[in-house]
């Protein structure tokens, strides 16, 4: 049985939505184990790939040290490919140093059957100094 966009595209909105609420459970059951989440724009200290479902979970489970998006998440929209979706959206929150958060994001996320097999995470360096200040360098 072959799994719709419109499945596809209803796990990830319930997985971006559950990471904004620190639901990192919620947001992983999207991801196969071999799964490979990529932020190509990473700023110095943190990782441009991480590689399994374990790793990542792991990577995510640190963000709430970094970064509370409480201010939710606005204007998403998703983009249907075939196999891949385009997301694009907004969120707001604090840094962990109360600096406020604006942080505008793109992610091209690549299915294998009704799970994520590769998640390419275009998000802003600059959004992201307050966490990463080597990054401004």
């Amino acid at each position: 049985m072959s799994t719709s966009t419109g499945d596809r595209v209803r796990l990830l909105t319930t997985g971006l939505e559950a990471f904004h609420r620190e639901d990192v459970e919620t947001f992983m059951a999207m991801y196969r184990e071999d799964a490979v989440h990529e932020f190509p724009f990473a700023p110095e200290g943190m990782p441009t790939r991480v590689e399994g479902r374990e790793a990542i979970e792991a990577w995510m489970r640190t963000v709430p040290d970094l970064l509370t998006l409480d201010g939710g998440m606005h204007d998403l929209r998703i983009h249907e490919g075939g196999d891949t979706l385009t997301a694009e959206w907004s969120s707001t929150g604090h840094f962990a140093d109360g600096t406020p958060a604006a942080i505008s994001y793109v992610a091209v996320v690549t299915f294998d059957g009704d799970l994520v097999a590769r998640y390419r995470d275009y998000i802003n360096p600059l959004d992201l100094r307050p966490a990463f200040p080597a990054a401004c360098h």
